[in-house]
């Protein structure tokens, strides 16, 4: 890949602060609990070969599992940038139940192993699984709690985005 396509810290902390004003702006104007993904993508290059893909299956399979559950959508927006991919969904349900069900789908394959679905509540808090009795997500390489890998940087960005690559190999239009 080539540099074009790396992203420097100040446009990913661009990009994060843009998300919070939208999830603000959402959460305001339709006062509906908030479904937000994204993709965990390490490293300074966001849109690896199968990213869009995969974001495509990633909504598919949110909006999939609302229908299947009855949970009508009344918003979906989407932001597409070099930082990521983002998908926004507004929903009318209990937050804790469609965290749940978006728990379901982090946990249910690779694929959804890259998959940061985050479901705020009308105030803006964020649901976690800790609070819903869930374990914490798992590492991609090692299968330890991932924010202990992750804070203490146990594996390198090139052996984590060699996994992701893996991960990404079916949804690669070669």
């Amino acid at each position: 890949m080539n540099n074009d396509n790396s992203v420097a810290l100040l446009e990913m902390l661009n990009a994060r602060e843009m998300r919070s004003v939208l999830q603000k702006q959402l959460l305001q104007q339709y006062r509906k609990p908030l479904i937000c993904l994204t993709l965990n993508i390490p490293g300074p290059v966001k849109l690896l070969p199968g990213v869009p893909e995969a974001f495509a299956e990633g909504c598919r399979r949110i909006e999939e599992t609302l229908q299947e559950h009855l949970i009508l959508i009344s918003n979906f927006r989407t932001v597409k940038e070099k930082t990521g991919y983002e998908a926004f969904y507004s929903v009318d349900a209990s937050p804790e139940y469609v965290k749940e069900l978006m728990i379901t789908l982090e946990d249910q394959d690779a694929l959804g192993r890259l998959f940061d679905i985050d479901v705020l509540n009308v105030d803006g808090t964020k649901i976690s699984r800790e609070e819903l009795g869930q374990p914490a997500r798992r590492c991609l390489i090692c299968d330890e709690p991932a924010h202990a890998c992750s804070r203490s940087r146990k594996h390198t960005v090139e052996e984590l985005t060699a996994k992701v690559g893996e991960i990404l190999k079916p949804f690669t239009s070669c």
